[in-house]
C-alpha cells in the first residue's frame, strides 16, 4: 500500500513539472524563452527583395536581366526590337528546330490572332463578324501593304508588347520562337494573298 502511494505521487510530481510553463495551449511548439533570439524570429525579406541599405538580402538583379517565366525584358522600345533577327530564318536552324515550329506558328495565330485578323489575314475574324458594330475600332488586314511592309521584328514586337488597341500576347504566347513562327505564317499568309492578287490595298 506504501508503494501505491509514493508511486501516485511521483507521477502526480511528473505531471506538474511537464505541464509547466505551456501556458493555455498545450499544442503549442513555442518555446517559453528564445536562447537565440536572431535565429527565432529574424526580420521579414520578401524573396527576391533588394536592398538599398547594403543589407545583407537577394541584390536587385542587373538591369536587362529577365525573371524566371517572363521571357522578354518589360520595358523593350520599338526601336530596339527592331535590331532583333528571327532565328527561325537563321542559317544554323537546326532540321530539329525546323520541324518543332513548323505548325507552331499557324496553331498559335489560330488561336490567338484569327479571332480578330481572321483566319485568311484579312481583318474579317469572327469578332468582327459578330460584333463589329460595337467595336471602336476594326482590327486591320495583316494582308495590307502597310503590314507587308513591317520588319519581322516589328511583328514580333507587337504580338509581344500589343499595339494600338491590340494587348500584348507575350503572357499568351510565352514560348520565344513560337511568337517568331506566328510572324512566319503571317508571311505566309501575305504569299499566299499576293499570288491570288498581285495587288493589295489597304
Amino acid at each position: 500500500m506504501k508503494e501505491i502511494k509514493i508511486a501516485i505521487t511521483l507521477l502526480s510530481a511528473l505531471s506538474i513539472l511537464s505541464s509547466c510553463g505551456r501556458g493555455k495551449d498545450y499544442r503549442s511548439s513555442q518555446p517559453n524563452v528564445e536562447l537565440l533570439q536572431d535565429m527565432m524570429a529574424g526580420p521579414q525579406i520578401k524573396s527576391q527583395e533588394g536592398s538599398e541599405t547594403g543589407g545583407k538580402t537577394v541584390r536587385v538583379p542587373p538591369e536587362g536581366t529577365v525573371r524566371r517565366g517572363q521571357h522578354t525584358p518589360e520595358d523593350m522600345k520599338l526601336e530596339d526590337a527592331e535590331k532583333l533577327s528571327n532565328p527561325l530564318k537563321s542559317s544554323e536552324m537546326t532540321t530539329e528546330m525546323s520541324l518543332k515550329y513548323e505548325n507552331s506558328g499557324q496553331e498559335r495565330y489560330t488561336i490567338n490572332c484569327a479571332v480578330c485578323h481572321g483566319v485568311k489575314g484579312d481583318g474579317l475574324g469572327i469578332l468582327v463578324q459578330k460584333k463589329g458594330d460595337l467595336l471602336l475600332k476594326k482590327p486591320p488586314s495583316l494582308l495590307s501593304e502597310t503590314y507587308q511592309k513591317y520588319s519581322d521584328a516589328r511583328l514580333y514586337y507587337v504580338i509581344t508588347y500589343g499595339w494600338g488597341l491590340m494587348g500584348n500576347y507575350g503572357t499568351q504566347i510565352t514560348d520565344d520562337n513560337e511568337r517568331w513562327a506566328v510572324v512566319n505564317y503571317v508571311r505566309e499568309l501575305q504569299k499566299q494573298n499576293q499570288a491570288k492578287s498581285p495587288t493589295v490595298g489597304e
